[in-house]
């Protein structure tokens, strides 16, 4: 069963109504422009059309599925769940400072979580499930210190869990079922005081489970 993220479309007009805006005046290359455009460069298959709109004429707060701020030209919501893309995703999305939420569930990202999104210090809701990802969890993903939720089951990760997780206090919901984690739970995910919802489920993990 696929967790449900506390993010949607409509939840993104909501967002918009209470203060944020799609869209704004002017069509400067800003290092969100260009880190949206080089994500698109990255997709192979695209099959609902949705990143027809990301091109350079209109300003890219006006693109399908992204939210700026109402106060800056940044994105800070990114929801392109349940479009079926395909393709890989590009570290230059670590560029995108003020990006709050991302969710990109259910489609068929392949390779790995470019270590850059440790950049995203903004970053609360992670979500990357239903996906092909492989390689290891960025252990510099401790860096997001106002993270909520992390959503990476049902991909190909493999490696430990980083014991650096234990520094994201904020941390709500840790969901990483259905990958080819080995190792053991780290004892020091018993630190996570705020967390809800812990899924670990449908890995290789061996040892014990910490008291903490």
């Amino acid at each position: 069963m696929m967790l449900t993220l506390p993010i949607s479309t409509k939840n993104c007009q909501a967002n918009v109504a209470a203060g944020l805006i799609i869209g704004s005046h002017g069509n400067n290359q800003t290092d969100d422009q260009l880190a949206l455009l080089t994500f698109k460069a990255q997709i192979i298959h695209d099959p609902l059309q949705v990143l027809n709109s990301w091109n350079s004429t209109i300003n890219f707060c006006e693109w399908r599925s992204v939210v700026c701020g109402r106060q800056h030209q940044k994105v800070v919501v990114l929801d392109l769940q349940s479009h079926g893309l395909v393709g890989s995703l590009s570290p230059h999305f670590g560029n995108l400072s003020f990006l709050h939420t991302i969710n990109l569930q259910n489609s068929s990202f392949q390779g790995g979580i470019p270590s850059e999104v440790g950049r995203l210090f903004r970053l609360r809701i992670f979500g990357l499930s239903n996906y092909s990802f492989t390689g290891e969890i960025p252990s510099n993903l401790s860096r997001c210190s106002n993270l909520q939720v992390f959503s990476i089951g049902y991909n190909k990760l493999s490696g430990i869990i980083p014991k650096e997780l234990s520094s994201l206090q904020k941390l709500e919901t840790l969901h990483l079922r259905e990958n080819n984690l080995i190792g053991e739970i780290p004892d020091s995910l018993g630190n996570l005081s705020s967390l809800q919802l812990l899924n670990l489920s449908d890995n290789n993990l061996n040892g014990r489970i910490p008291n903490g």
